[in-house]
């Protein structure tokens, strides 16, 4: 960081992007790593000592100035297969920001650079994790077919509000055209789509029936006692 013109809100920023990348805050260490960032810290002009610094970041000084260096490459990679084999989506922005301090720690220049390197040096095919966030035909229908044997919701109020991503892509035009047209292919829903009208939770087929709990179709009255579309409720 050198050269860099330093003011009090910027040595903040600075001291808190370290310690979440697990770079050593104590005195000694921080001196020999980031001399500007140190010296400048304790400069009159701004906090006087290294402390009022660090507690001017919300960091618990005695905890630093004891604190062992959390991450390494090998405690990166470690962590980058654990959340694999747990099947956490690692390039989706919320795993990033859930766990933000390995993340930045990943992309570090004196670790990897980058978190793309990160993923491959922990043996993880990148680009097919990237791939297999894309929602193919293929793919749709499958999960499709997992959530109604899970006995899941599949009707597209539903599914738009907490499954938005299949729910976009089935109604592509290179895909399915329309939510309905995603649960008829799927085998979830008999008989063909209206247009204009949109889906409701699915019929199951015979074929589905054996591994799906028995469901409960209730015809639901409207406010001026018209009927709605039906409900679909799974049954202990």
């Amino acid at each position: 960081m050198p050269g860099r013109v330093w003011t009090r809100e910027k040595l903040i920023e600075a001291i808190r992007s370290l310690h979440d990348q697990g770079v050593d805050l104590s005195p000694t260490a921080i001196q020999k790593t980031h001399s500007a960032l140190f010296s400048s810290a304790r400069s009159r002009s701004h906090f006087g000592t290294w402390r009022a610094a660090i507690e001017a970041a919300g960091l618990p000084y005695e905890d630093i100035k004891r604190v062992k260096q959390r991450w390494s490459r090998d405690e990166i990679l470690r962590q980058i297969r654990e959340h694999d084999k747990q099947g956490d989506d690692l390039l989706h922005p919320s795993f990033k920001i859930k766990h933000r301090s390995l993340y930045l720690a990943a992309c570090a220049h004196r670790y990897f650079g980058s978190w793309r390197r990160a993923i491959e040096a922990a043996g993880l095919d990148h680009e097919t994790m990237r791939e297999s966030r894309v929602w193919t035909k293929s793919r749709i229908l499958r999960t499709i077919q997992d959530m109604a044997r899970q006995g899941k919701p599949l009707g597209w109020a539903y599914i738009e509000e907490h499954c938005p991503g299949i729910y976009r892509a089935a109604r592509r035009k290179e895909n399915f055209g329309s939510w309905t047209n995603a649960l008829v292919e799927a085998g979830v829903q008999t008989g063909a789509p209206q247009r204009g009208r949109r889906p409701f939770a699915p019929h199951l087929d015979g074929a589905m029936m054996g591994d799906i709990k028995s469901v409960r179709v209730l015809q639901v009255a409207g406010t001026d006692g018209t009927p709605t579309a039906p409900r679909v409720l799974a049954k202990d």
